[in-house]
């Protein structure tokens, strides 16, 4: 599309009128080529599942427009009387009109690709749209030395565009199809099709994402179910499991005691027993077990104080008059 400025359009005129019937006749081609600058066509794209705007050329007023796909009317509207007359294409379900004047399709599919027009107070304006379906192949289960495909299908009347993949990393790969084979781990990460079709540029959206493949690393360590001190805030909670954990570690202090191979776990001598363990392991817990009531009180009756202050009012200065 080409634009020209006011002064520009000024000048040229001002240039035009200062001569003879030459450029008379010269004003009338400039007037034609700027009515077939504003009537020229655009290239839309859309992917399949989304909704596109078609725009009817550049008037801000309008009184009648009327949308056609390929030979078959969409729908014809009365601007100031809002009635509408209805085609017989299968895009009228799926289409209004909105701004009084562009076609709005949702959902886009395959089958509106082509020619669209539009012609408004008798201007008509011819656009093309281009549909992008985005797939890959298998869809789901994707592992390490498997095999896959992803596909950047391109519907389109006049096969111009071109398509390429653009690659975890930022690589490209000028190719519609991309064959994974095998899977390995570099191509995990975000994938997205790129369509250029003269000066339009269209991106995937969204990005198509391949699963990292998993190669089982054992050496990672996985966190215990009762390791709470690193998920709870509350320090209650903290100080139960500083405390299970000495338990558990004078439990097997106390079974190092044990002869190896013994079943009958015996404390050493002058130490009373209870459940196997000696008597000062159950101090310990019960030691603990107080602690973390006596917290738990605490804790509760501070909340209720906060909740029976009264909000503080602000205190101003009042001067003598």
């Amino acid at each position: 599309m080409v634009y020209f400025s006011k002064n520009s359009i000024c000048v040229i005129f001002f240039f035009l009128l200062s001569g003879s019937k030459l450029r008379m006749k010269t004003i009338i081609w400039f007037g034609v080529v700027l009515g077939a600058l504003a009537a020229a066509g655009k290239v839309f794209i859309a992917e399949v599942g989304m909704k596109k705007a078609l725009e009817c050329g550049n008037r801000k007023t309008i009184t009648d427009v009327q949308w056609n796909h390929g030979s078959e009317q969409i729908c014809k509207v009365d601007v100031k009387t809002g009635r509408s007359i209805k085609g017989k294409s299968n895009i009228l379900e799926r289409s209004r009109i909105i701004q009084d004047k562009n076609l709005q399709i949702r959902p886009v599919k395959e089958m509106d690709a082509g020619r669209f027009t539009c012609i408004a107070d008798g201007a008509t304006y011819e656009h093309t749209l281009i549909v992008v379906s985005v797939s890959v192949n298998p869809s789901s289960d994707l592992s390490t030395g498997a095999e896959a495909s992803l596909e950047c299908r391109v519907t389109e009347s006049d096969q111009k565009s071109t398509v390429k993949w653009e690659k975890p990393g930022g690589l490209f790969e000028n190719s519609p199809k991309v064959q994974l084979s095998p899977v390995e781990a570099s191509h995990g990460g975000p994938w997205q099709c790129h369509v250029t079709n003269g000066a339009e540029n269209f991106k995937a959206d969204p990005k198509l994402t391949l699963p990292v493949p998993n190669h089982g690393n054992t050496n990672i360590p996985k966190p215990s179910e009762d390791d709470c001190s690193s998920r709870c805030k509350d320090c209650a909670c903290r100080l139960f499991h500083i405390f299970l954990h000495l338990i558990r570690h004078l439990t097997r202090y106390d079974l190092a005691f044990a002869p190896a191979g013994s079943t009958n776990h015996q404390p050493p001598s002058g130490g009373m027993t209870l459940l196997g363990l000696i008597w000062w392991v159950w101090v310990a817990v019960g030691v603990g077990s107080l602690v973390v009531i006596i917290l738990i009180i605490v804790r509760k009756l501070l909340k209720m104080r906060d909740a029976k202050l009264p909000p503080r009012t602000k205190k101003y200065c009042q001067c003598e008059r």
